[in-house]
């Protein structure tokens, strides 16, 4: 059925996954218009979770810009062609220090793929998220071929955030390259934090039962504030039901469990290297693993197990109502490669409101008479960006979406060739 694009900001997510930067993106306001990857599992968790998403299955090295215009076009019956984002994060487990840093991993490559499509969309700003090892020397010729090529359409800023600023319980650095054609956008602000204990104390009366997966959720199971504050931010999407999943129990050997007994908190067991989570810290990195195995996973702080999947969920910030895949392995790995939504809803409000501030201004600023007396909505931070503008304007009548950043030629010439 077609739906309207009337005052939507479309968006484009790429390396969707099972959508976690897509819930924090959708909740900053954006309308997800299509998501692609290329894993069938993780995409029928995403469908599952945003059942009326348009999904395409499919190799990003085989997808063009022009096909996904036209799955908008026929998704939105009055589309004017404008798309305010494309954002997404390609694979990083060739940049992880979690891994081998391998400069012929082929998924590297994917780099690129995401900067080609972002050319050929044309979005008003883009997003593309990954380990702070893709900044590693080694990497130096794939991220400065992004940044030049980006750099002769946008203009390009470079975030360094840790998840647990923006309220995730959990210690998770990324790096956020965000171009944009307005002019550089700045960091969203800090956001209060939230602790092991605030994300998962209240599952504690929730049993873990071996080989069930779900459990409905009984009425004297009463939620603590983290998690009525994630169901505030992202509200269901029209999964009515009461049945959750993630909670099956994890079976250890005796000699397995006396050993995570004997882990102090804050500690990491000697033989499988788990750390053992501490109520008032954060929880480690949660990863995805590779392979047919999960990725070490943090020991609970006062049970003498792995945490389960639900709780995994919480230490990322997802709702309870967001469900995964029933199989431990891909439910672990789909939440260890997602963003973590309350850090996608930081990084999306913060777009949001740099692309209404400027797209606004330019529509209803018609030369510099009325500039001058135009009320500004946005935030005070951003008033510079508008000085900013006009000062590198030829002539004050209007700012175009489609010019280049200044000092062009510059730029070019600073394009490396990767032998």
């Amino acid at each position: 059925m077609n739906s309207t694009a009337a005052n939507k900001k479309i968006a484009v997510s790429l390396f969707s996954g099972v959508g976690g930067f897509d819930l924090g993106f959708k909740a900053a306001g954006f309308e997800i218009a299509i998501a692609i990857d290329n894993n069938p599992i993780a995409l029928a968790t995403y469908q599952h979770n945003f059942p009326h998403a348009t999904v395409l299955c499919k190799d990003i090295r085989e997808v063009t810009g022009e096909e996904i215009r036209a799955h908008i076009q026929a998704k939105y019956i009055n589309w004017d062609g404008e798309i305010h984002t494309v954002f997404g994060g390609p694979p990083c487990q060739g940049f992880s220090v979690a891994g081998l840093q391998n400069v012929e991993d082929e998924r590297n490559s994917l780099v690129g793929e995401f900067v080609r499509l972002v050319l050929e969309l044309n979005p008003l700003a883009a997003i593309m998220e990954n380990v702070p090892g893709i900044e590693n020397q080694k990497f130096g010729c794939i991220t400065a071929n992004l940044q030049a090529v980006l750099e002769e359409h946008y203009f390009l800023s470079k975030w360094n955030l840790n998840a647990s600023d923006y309220g995730v319980p959990q210690a998770r650095k990324r790096v956020f390259f965000v171009a944009s054609k307005f002019g550089e956008i700045i960091p969203p602000e800090h956001q209060p934090q939230h602790t092991v204990r605030d994300a998962i104390a209240d599952l504690l009366p929730v049993p873990l039962l071996p080989k069930q997966n779900t459990q409905e959720w009984h009425p004297d199971w009463v939620k603590g504030e983290y998690a009525k504050y994630l169901e505030k931010i992202f509200p269901n999407l029209g999964i009515v039901t009461n049945i959750r999943t993630g909670f099956t129990a994890t079976t250890h050997t005796p000699e397995v469990i006396q050993q995570f007994i004997n882990t102090p908190p804050g500690a990491r067991e000697a033989k499988s290297k788990s750390k053992k989570l501490q109520w008032d810290g954060f929880c480690v990195t949660l990863r995805a693993g590779s392979g047919n195995r999960t990725a070490l996973r943090p020991l609970h702080p006062v049970q003498p197990r792995v945490i389960s999947v639900r709780e995994a969920a919480r230490l990322h910030s997802y709702p309870d109502w967001f469900n995964f895949s029933e199989a431990t392995l891909h439910a672990q790995r789909e939440i260890g490669n997602s963003v973590p939504p309350l850090l996608a809803y930081a990084v999306g409000m913060q777009v949001r409101e740099h692309l209404e501030c400027n797209t606004s201004y330019q529509i209803n600023c018609q030369n510099w008479q009325n500039c001058l007396f135009l009320p500004i909505s946005c935030n005070f931070k951003n008033i510079s960006v508008f000085v900013n503008e006009m000062l590198s304007l030829s002539g004050l009548s209007k700012i175009s979406k489609e010019r280049s950043p200044p000092r062009l030629a510059k730029r070019k010439q600073n394009l490396v060739t990767c032998l």
